[in-house]
């Protein structure tokens, strides 16, 4: 918690810098976004998509190249309980048969905070919409929890219910501080001078690690992949 203040300290420093520096010029811009991160590859095999949110301050560098500085946040609390299950062969009376035990008591939770710079090249001006490509990279501290999880998985038989699998696993904190990066496109409408809204779609990676638990089935993911859907206000 700590170190996410002290991101947010320099960045607001850096907010505050600039907007003196540029205050009486027309070419900086600002802007607050919402967003949806759709998680892909192996981060969807632990969470489904969450919202976001993101601010950024910057300067027009001339018609064709933006350079912005952003602060964005995201928390993935939701589990993908369809993938979340343990597939275990067991034989019962001399026949195996494959089965799947649903962890229903997992509590998984992934937070970012990042801080980055990217730059916005224009494809498409009129006096009403714009067109850009966007890219970026940055650096983000990110937090990641694992519940504890014991319990005993029974299978019922024609004579009963039987213990097939005993988990007892402690719960885990992970935290570190990975780089990244973002590339997309960025969609501009006017509503009036100076407002235009902002539309957004960008592949992002975060270049972090969740640690496996093979007695769950859990794969290591090795980079925070998503897709950043975008939409909000930029002046």
């Amino acid at each position: 918690m700590r170190k996410i203040k002290i991101t947010i300290f320099y960045f607001l420093s850096i907010l505050w810098f600039t907007s003196s520096v540029y205050a009486q010029s027309n070419s900086y811009v600002a802007g607050a976004n919402g967003s949806v991160f759709l998680p892909i590859g192996s981060l969807s095999n632990r969470f489904l998509s969450t919202f976001g949110g993101s601010v950024y301050f910057g300067k027009q560098i001339d018609n064709s190249w933006t350079w912005c500085g952003k602060l964005e946040y995201a928390s993935f609390e939701k589990e993908n309980s369809d993938k979340l299950y343990l597939t275990r062969k067991i034989v019962i009376k001399e026949i195996e048969n494959t089965y799947k035990f649903p962890l229903t008591k997992l509590v998984m939770n992934l937070k970012i905070v990042g801080l980055s710079a990217f730059a916005n090249y224009n494809l498409i001006r009129t006096n009403y919409l714009t067109t850009d490509l966007a890219f970026g990279f940055g650096i983000y501290y990110w937090e990641s929890t694992r519940s504890s999880y014991y319990d005993t998985l029974r299978i019922d038989t024609s004579g009963g219910f039987i213990d097939a699998v005993m988990l007892s696993l402690p719960a885990i904190t992970q935290q570190d501080w990975s780089g990244g990066f973002n590339l997309g496109l960025d969609v501009d409408v006017k509503i009036f001078d100076p407002i235009w809204l902002n539309f957004g779609a960008n592949y992002k990676a975060v270049i972090g690690e969740l640690w496996a638990a093979l007695n769950l089935d859990l794969e290591n993911v090795s980079t925070f992949q998503m897709f950043d859907l975008r939409f909000g206000i930029k002046a």
